[in-house]
């Protein structure tokens, strides 16, 4: 299984959040499905950083979002009132565990 990893340290801001749509920028399953994640509901690292993890399945770590079902649309990283704008970084990983200690993927 792959997952792309978005990994990225918040800025000091009122609020920000993160979420999956579709390609016509349409909000996914948010009723029945965990699409996005945001100040208040993240799992943050240590040292202020967020690490989200989209896949098909849940590969049992924090922040993990469920893509419903799409392989390809579209996520929007946004703040409010944040005082700096940093770069999220990204990338496709292979996962190969399900039910190991929860951690950051490496």
């Amino acid at each position: 299984m792959e997952a792309l990893v978005v990994e990225v340290r918040p800025p000091a801001c009122d609020y920000w959040m993160f979420a999956l749509h579709n390609h016509w920028l349409e909000s996914l399953d948010y009723r029945f499905r965990k699409i996005h994640v945001n100040k208040h509901t993240a799992a943050y690292r240590p040292d202020g950083t967020v690490q989200i993890v989209v896949a098909a399945r849940d590969p049992g770590l924090p922040n993990w979002l469920d893509p419903c079902g799409h392989r390809s649309g579209t996520m929007c990283l946004r703040w409010i009132r944040a005082k700096t704008h940093p770069d999220p970084v990204t990338r496709v990983v292979k996962l190969t565990y399900r039910g190991a200690p929860l951690k950051d993927i490496e």
